[in-house]
């Protein structure tokens, strides 16, 4: 009898010793993520161009498409070839932008001669020859039209925002120069690139004062001198580092946020009062200027710690835009509505507010990719997930793209519709094979259900092309979260392989990145077998 419930209890060892691995493994599997995605429903500043809310590249393809097939192959295009470059430059395209600038310069060299006194064509020949590189043509040129027209406020302030430009690269070391240097070193402007610097911001001060003198009703002035004020603040900021004057090393974009920028951007935002972003713009740096320049994005107290002037001037924008929305015109309601939702949800906190603001504004104009990805990202916050599922399904019926494949893919594996993400991954993967965070997608959907070695192949490839697409992603672009990402799936996959050694050196790049990873603790809890 003894050697009976002996054997027995040996049976059941060695049974739970087979399972365990597979039950390892099953844990494995589940701990498996689709990458973060990137939600481009926030916001940037730059002392230069102020803040810019959300898309840092619009798709402009319809805008493009129509102004090429007007070209008529004569000088007359020479307008046309400026406004592609802008256009270009807005898609992130650079080397189009600059290609149709190119084209610009040389059809306006025609045109100026025969209309020499046309301060417009001056102005965009002037801007043009900027974008190219060819600054010291550009400025003779700028110079040209502000005598040529001399009381049109335009020639002045872009005069004055070319010299803002000049006098913040003097202080701006060149990337060749930078990759020359080695890390030891640091840059430390020459005492006439200082002194060049501080006479383009006089003569600019002056540029924009004119500009203001001659068109005190056009709010764009009002936003220039704002700015020129704010660049004037971070570019003698640098100068007063580089001169030892200032000992501190606090950020100098943190000096961009004062009264008298903010007194300006105001008196811009009151002269167009159908303008959205103006509004949203002037909450921002006020907010900015608050908090000394410096707030976190995830601060959940940042709306209740604002002085209480400041939350006055929020409520009176919120006010300013729930009484746009009541606008005749269906595109000025949509503007509106969605810049209350940003400002409800993302500054507010307020997302059940914010979801129905946007829901609104993308009915009306189903091609505000902004508010859509503002949408998106609350319901997110709020885990509302079938209204997420819901949302990403419509505008894929509007825009059919590999970003909002990949917001569909998420919302499919929050909903853990596995067939349908892999199905909408593998459609992103074909639009974009250079996608990164759809290639390792890809490869985070099959390691879900790698139980053979076909399988197994089939996401050493995927996990290879992603690794090989993040190594050849410029350092400014990389995340440590995409570095992250990788390592975890490499984990998971030569753990699923039994290869616990090479499992456990990716966990452990893991933990040197982020030491408390929940994810990391799960993956080695799980491999315990």
């Amino acid at each position: 009898m003894r050697i009976q419930v002996v054997l027995s209890f040996l049976l059941m060892a060695l049974t739970l010793q087979a399972s365990t691995p597979e039950l390892g493994k099953d844990k494995l599997r589940r701990l498996v993520k689709l990458p973060g995605i990137a939600f481009q429903a926030d916001w940037t500043f730059d002392p230069e161009r102020g803040f810019t809310i959300g898309l840092p590249h619009e798709d402009l393809s319809p805008q493009i498409d129509n102004l090429r097939k007007d070209l008529k192959g004569d000088v007359s295009d020479a307008q046309r070839y400026y406004q592609l470059g802008r256009l270009y430059s807005e898609s992130g395209d650079y080397t189009s932008a600059e290609e149709s600038w190119a084209k610009a310069v040389e059809l306006y060299r025609k045109t100026i001669e025969q209309q020499s006194d046309n301060s417009e064509f001056l102005l965009e020949f002037g801007k043009s020859l900027n974008n190219i590189g060819r600054r010291e043509e550009a400025e003779s040129v700028l110079r040209r039209a502000t005598r040529v027209g001399s009381t049109d406020w335009k020639c002045w302030v872009t005069l004055g925002r070319f010299l803002d430009a000049q006098a913040r690269s003097e202080l701006t070391e060149s990337s060749r120069n930078i990759r020359k240097r080695t890390a030891s070193e640091s840059f430390k402007p020459s005492y006439n690139k200082v002194s060049h610097s501080q006479r383009c911001l006089d003569e600019a001060a002056g540029c924009f004062e004119k500009a203001v003198t001659i068109a005190p009703d056009e709010a764009d002035v009002y936003f220039r001198r704002a700015m020129h004020h704010s660049l004037e603040n971070y570019v003698l900021s640098e100068i007063q580092r580089f001169t030892g004057a200032q000992q501190d090393n606090s950020d100098p974009l943190t000096k961009c946020f004062t009264q008298k920028s903010l007194s300006d951007l105001q008196r811009s935002r009151d002269l167009s009062p159908k303008d959205p972003k103006r509004i949203l713009g002037v909450v921002l740096f006020e907010m900015y200027m608050a908090k000394d320049g410096k707030i976190k994005r995830d601060d959940e107290s940042a709306w209740s710690s604002l002085p209480d002037k400041t939350q006055l001037s929020i409520r009176d924008a919120m006010t300013r835009l729930e009484n746009m929305a009541q606008d005749p015109d269906e595109h000025v309601v949509a503007g509106a509505l969605e810049a209350l939702g940003i400002l409800q949800g993302p500054i507010l906190r307020d997302y059940c507010c914010s979801v129905s603001s946007l829901q609104r504004a993308v009915s009306l104009d189903p091609n505000r990719d902004q508010a859509w990805e503002t949408l998106s990202s609350m319901l997110i916050k709020s885990q509302n997930y079938p209204e997420l599922l819901t949302v990403c399904q419509d505008r894929l019926k509007f825009k059919d793209t590999a970003h909002t494949r990949m917001l569909l893919a998420k919302a499919c594996e929050k909903m853990k519709l596995w067939t349908d993400a892999e199905e909408h991954t593998l459609a992103a993967v074909k639009d974009s094979p250079n996608d990164y965070g759809a290639t390792l997608s890809i490869a985070a959907l099959l390691l879900r259900r790698m139980q053979d070695a076909n399988v197994s192949a089939e996401v050493n490839g995927w996990l290879g092309r992603a690794e090989s697409l993040l190594n050849t992603m410029p350092e400014q672009q990389k995340s440590r979260q995409q570095v992250i990402e990788l390592a975890l799936d490499r984990t998971i996959f030569f753990a699923l392989n039994d290869d616990l050694q090479t499992a456990r050196k990716w966990v452990n790049m893991v933990k040197e990145k982020d030491n408390d990873n929940d994810i990391a603790q799960e993956i080695i809890a799980a491999m315990q077998y």
